[in-house]
């Protein structure tokens, strides 16, 4: 699986809970960190200015599964136009992150990246809701017995 989403997102965050680190442990990452299990967390940077499309293309060329990462405090879709249309091959679910926070929105989040054509699964996380992540990974473990 690779990681992709904006600066901030929540994607180490993430990346360190799917390796049973405490969110403290989170690094902001400032280059693509992997696993030996295939997993690979991107920097934002990456996904967000164009010229580091290529680097990311590269990184996400060999894996299966792509999670996006959109926190669910962010109305606004972040997707760059047609960056989809490049993983149709791949299945590409959806981590929507910080759903603890005050202002979060998981089903609003849902609904605006469904209708900019992502079709789930949706995972809600929150980083003090550890239970949210039992979906995920269960998910994940059953995509590499697969």
């Amino acid at each position: 699986y690779v990681l992709l989403g904006t600066v901030g997102a929540g994607k180490s965050t993430l990346y360190a809970a799917l390796h049973g680190l405490a969110c403290e442990e989170a690094r902001k990452t400032q280059a693509m960190q992997y696993d030996l299990e295939g997993g690979v967390d991107t920097p934002g940077e990456f996904f967000c200015h164009p010229m580091y499309h290529p680097a990311l293309l590269s990184a996400t060329a060999d894996t299966d599964v792509l999670i996006y990462v959109h926190p669910a405090n962010d109305t606004l879709c972040r997707l760059p136009a047609g960056f989809l249309d490049i993983y149709a091959q791949r299945e590409v679910i959806c981590a929507i992150t910080k759903v603890d926070l005050p202002d979060a929105d998981f089903e609003g989040t849902k609904a605006m990246l469904e209708e900019h054509g992502l079709s789930g699964p949706f995972f809600p996380i929150g980083k003090d809701r550890p239970e949210l992540l039992q979906a995920l990974l269960h998910w994940l473990q059953k995509k590499v017995a697969d």
